[in-house]
């Protein structure tokens, strides 16, 4: 190395950027930026097909140093778009997201314009905010799975009636329970009307056609277990979460109250997803 070439070289250094997914894979080879020591440089961010820039430094106009310096830049795989046409729809339309023109956005996705519908937020917690400009819609969370759904206003207020019934209180107090078992229990309710009407039809017809009381027993039999086999979920998860409200009356030690209030709120959860996926119907 000639005297020019070692003074060259010791007064320049390299940064080596990474472009990385969150697991650390590389997702492409680094880049060097070259550059003489105390010049300033800038760090590009790329938009890379499928993916966003999710991490970054902070400072992306930097100083080159008598050290290399290494810079990470975090990528993760783009998410998806699941839209739900009203209550009753539990496939719902699948949309791919593609890139936008910033390495942290995606492109922007126009909703179908429905008449008297708006489309809001599913979130864990029920519904969240309304789409503002559904022709123009970004998600949030661009390299997450963003859930929407379309409603009336109708719908809407439905909805909200059932979360509002269904919310536990922030101080601890649980919803009146008598009133959600007597919810609960009208599809059961319905099902034994529908099970003795069932019962009066079959027993008529024995006693036209003289059968004998075996063949009676069998059928009310048949018809008490198709019964059970109809009762609904959220009845079930509604005597569920009666049961455990009843176990935190008897329980002194707090440790296992607080674990049963997690699981009646867990239990809540569970009740509102499916009211919501099932569709509420009219009363």
């Amino acid at each position: 190395m000639s005297e020019a070439e070692e003074t060259a070289h010791k007064t320049q250094n390299y940064a080596e950027v990474h472009f990385e997914t969150k697991s650390g894979e590389a997702i492409m080879e680094p880049l060097k930026i070259f550059r003489a020591i105390d010049a300033t440089y800038q760090v590009a961010t790329p938009i890379l097909k499928g993916y966003v820039l999710v991490k970054k430094p902070d400072e992306l106009t930097r100083k080159m140093t008598d050290t290399p310096a290494v810079i990470r830049l975090v990528y993760d795989r783009i998410g998806a778009l699941q839209v739900y046409h009203g209550l009753t729809d539990v496939a719902g339309e699948l949309i791919t997201l593609k890139n936008g023109d910033k390495p942290d956005q995606v492109a922007p996705v126009e909703l179908q314009d429905i008449d008297g519908h708006h489309y809001y937020v599913m979130t864990d917690d029920g519904l969240g905010e309304q789409i503002a400009d559904p022709a123009h819609f970004q998600p949030g969370k661009p390299n997450a799975k963003t859930n929407l759904v379309s409603l009336t206003p109708a719908e809407k207020d439905k909805v909200d009636k059932m979360e509002t019934e269904l919310t536990i209180d922030p101080d601890g107090k649980l919803p009146d329970m008598d009133d959600l078992q007597e919810s609960a229990e009208e599809p059961e309710k319905a099902l034994d009307a529908s099970s003795e009407s069932a019962d009066e039809e079959d027993s008529s017809r024995l006693e036209r056609a003289n059968d004998d009381d075996h063949e009676a027993e069998a059928s009310e039999q048949s018809d008490s277990q198709a019964a059970s086999e109809q009762a609904t979920p959220v009845a079930l998860l509604a005597k569920a979460l009666t049961l455990i409200c009843d176990s935190m009356q008897e329980v002194d030690d707090p440790k296992k109250v607080d674990a049963l209030v997690d699981s009646s709120q867990k239990m809540l959860e569970a009740i509102k997803s499916l009211t919501v996926l099932d569709g509420v119907k009219e009363e």
